[in-house]
This record gives C-alpha cells, structure tokens and sequence, in this order.
C-alpha cells in the first residue's frame, strides 16, 4: 500500500489525501479473495476513517486471523464496501515478492513489474520509456537509500537495457555482490542515474 499524498490525490478522483492506495494485491490472498484491486483506496475499516496505509496496517495488526472486517474503499471515484477476513502476516517480503521480478530477499531490496499496458496507463508513461516499474521498495534497503520510490521505471542496469521483470532480475542477480550498481531511472519525466550500493543480505 501507498499513502494518498496531496499529489496523487487527483489520479484516484479523491478530494483529499488520506487513505491508503492498494499497489498490489498478492494472489489467493484475502484481499484478492474479496475483491480488492491495485488502484483502490481503503478509505474506511469497520466505519472509522483510515488517513494513512500506516493507519490501516497498525489497526489490521491487533485483529486477530480470521476476524471479518469492512473495507470501505473507492475505485475511480465511486464508493464500495467488501467484506473480507483477516488473514495471518506473512512478513513484508513474502507479500511484496512476484516470481519474476522480485529482488525483496536480495540486493537491491525492491520488487519490481513488467510495463503492460495497464502498468504504462496507470503511471502515465510516455511509449518512448520502456524498462520495468518499481512496485514496492522495502524500508531501510538499498534502493530506498538510492531514492527509488513505487512508480519509478528502471530503464537500464549498468548501461544495459532491461525490457522485463526477469531480465532486471538476472542482472541484479549477475552483478558481483560487492560492486555497486548503476541505474538509469525515469521519475516525474525526467531520467536520472542513480548509484545503488548492495546489500548480502
């Protein structure tokens, strides 16, 4: 989950920022079970107001797997209501991780996504960038620390194109554990380098 900040209110038709964006749904989890799709925003838990994804995941934490709960949320401006159990935590990294792409045991710390053509509409991608999207950075890793942030679209690895989620995956996975990386980012249309120092972890 994303928090809604005062600048990407408008993409999901809110009027004010709070709530927290669905950035992925984990298949077969509760949450796919009852319906609940990247791009939502869980507004409401049980009727009380959710201001922040922190908000929800500190309230969802002291719940009890398998207590049933009512998300309230809104899916490209109209409000819904889905019912749905708590499930057990897993911890971050297996809820973040994808089989393609997914670096969230490893190096870089990240998790990353194949442009399709609903990933390019929902960051507004231009169709001369082509690379893989950052869909999750996990807190304290070295990408976080390099200033990747969800939405970014890796372009390049070390100077070398990276068109999918599992070829950014081999290279992450071929650079030497003690050589820093180099990644050709595109961010708010603008591209930038960014050096990643990695983590052997």
């Amino acid at each position: 989950m994303n928090d809604v900040t005062p600048e990407n209110a408008s993409f999901f038709h809110l009027n004010d920022a709070s709530g927290a964006i669905v950035a992925q749904v984990t298949p077969d989890s509760p949450a796919s079970q009852a319906g609940l799709q990247r791009g939502d925003v869980i507004v409401q838990l049980d009727g009380k107001k959710i201001v922040s994804s922190s908000d929800l995941q500190m309230a969802v934490s002291q719940m009890q797997p398998g207590t049933g709960i009512a998300l309230g949320i809104l899916r490209d401006g109209s409000q819904k209501t889905l019912s749905l159990k708590v499930g057990e935590f897993h911890g971050n990294a297996e809820v973040a991780s994808n089989s393609d792409g997914s670096d969230n045991h490893g190096k870089l710390g990240l998790a990353v996504d194949d442009l399709t053509d609903d990933v390019r509409q929902q960051l507004r991608l231009p169709g001369s960038v082509h690379g893989v999207a950052v869909e999750q950075v996990r807190p304290g890793s070295p990408a976080e620390d390099a200033g990747l942030q969800p939405g970014d679209v890796i372009v390049e690895v070390n100077r070398q194109p990276v068109p999918s989620a599992q070829q950014f995956a081999d290279k992450v996975h071929a650079n030497p554990a003690d050589k820093d990386m180099l990644l050709t980012i595109w961010s708010k249309g603008n591209e930038s380098y960014r050096v990643v120092h990695p983590s052997q972890g």
